[in-house]
């Protein structure tokens, strides 16, 4: 562990430096992967279902959050890691080695959450939009609060929460709160009732994690709750060019990162490739930023700038290019999506 943590530091001071060795990146990203990975498999069970439904593996969702840590901006600079060394109580060559692999892994355990966010919005829109409505609801509550413990996000009663009990059911608190609602509901008034009860029983914890009171809000809504209260996932402004522009050069940067972190990194492809790969996909961005998706194949794009056949394109690079259009256009798709 001592090692590990010796080559965090040493790993993240060349790579802010632009001195990083491609066997030392490798090295910075399996360690980063294998962090992501055991908290997604580990302390968030429910993410197999997640990445099921997306058609990808948890290791797919593990690279797309390094992808996220590793990005670099308009000035080739790893923003995201700048961040966190600056965030740092001390100057990252003076902060002990194990101080610097837990801020680490905090680090990349908050991205992960965000891309888990993002992810949830994509498979399940109707419950992201509730749990974004239970979020902006909870700034004006009085009665209930937002803390994240080892199940995630939860509500809990801001008065009191005897938080050292047995779990609270979800089949019997949606069971108890559907038996109150006899008229149409808003989510505030929903979250009231959920105090209510919450606050009025000592058999179990007083606190509930975001995901469940989502679920059972949900079947409320079919009981008579109103689900037009005034929260959007989508804005109804139309897009500026400004807008496009910068969503289309955050795309770009993302699969710059991929193909470099899943494909290059790992001598998946080799630079000519990969330069390849990514000048295509270029192009496919600013067709589709041009009000209409590309007409071409993904072939005929990456013929532009490498010198391929079919059949070895077939073998070779055609998942690729496949899995890289999913992820783009899944890109797309977050950044038009407000955060949840």
């Amino acid at each position: 562990m001592g090692l590990i943590c010796k080559n965090l530091k040493n790993h993240l001071v060349r790579l802010l430096e632009n001195n990083i060795t491609h066997a030392e990146l490798t090295e910075l990203v399996h360690l980063s992967r294998v962090i992501i990975q055991s908290y997604l498999g580990y302390v968030r069970t429910s993410i197999t279902h997640l990445c099921l439904h997306q058609g990808i593996t948890v290791t797919d969702l593990a690279y797309d959050c390094i992808a996220e840590a590793f990005a670099k901006d308009e000035k080739n600079k790893f923003h995201q890691l700048e961040n966190f060394v600056h965030s740092l109580n001390n100057d990252l060559r003076t902060t002990p080695d194990i101080e610097i692999f837990l801020a680490f892994k905090s680090f990349l355990t908050r991205i992960s959450d965000a891309q888990l966010a993002r992810l949830y919005a994509q498979t399940d829109p109707a419950g992201a939009k509730i749990h974004r409505n239970i979020r902006d609801c909870i700034k004006q509550s009085s009665l209930l609060t937002l803390e994240k413990d080892y199940r995630g996000l939860v509500l809990k009663p801001k008065d009191k929460a005897d938080d050292h009990l047995e779990e609270f059911p979800r089949e019997e608190l949606e069971q108890e709160l559907m038996s109150r609602i006899d008229h149409q509901c808003t989510t505030p008034e929903f979250l009231e009732l959920l105090y209510d009860v919450l606050v009025n029983q000592s058999k179990y914890r007083q606190s509930m994690p975001v995901v469940e009171v989502v679920q059972i809000l949900r079947k409320a809504y079919h009981a008579g709750c109103e689900e037009t209260d005034n929260y959007q996932i989508f804005s109804d402004e139309g897009l500026t060019e400004f807008d496009v522009k910068n969503i289309r050069l955050q795309v770009g940067m993302a699969l710059k990162e991929k193909i470099l972190l899943t494909y290059f990194a790992r001598g998946k492809l080799d630079r000519k490739e990969a330069e390849a790969l990514f000048n295509a996909f270029k192009n496919i961005l600013d067709d589709w930023c041009c009000g209409e998706e590309s007409q071409a194949s993904l072939l005929d794009y990456l013929k532009q700038y490498l010198l391929i056949d079919e059949e070895t394109y077939e073998a070779a690079l055609r998942p690729k290019m496949e899995y890289l259009l999913k992820i783009a256009r899944e890109e797309f798709a977050a950044r038009l999506m407000k955060e949840i």
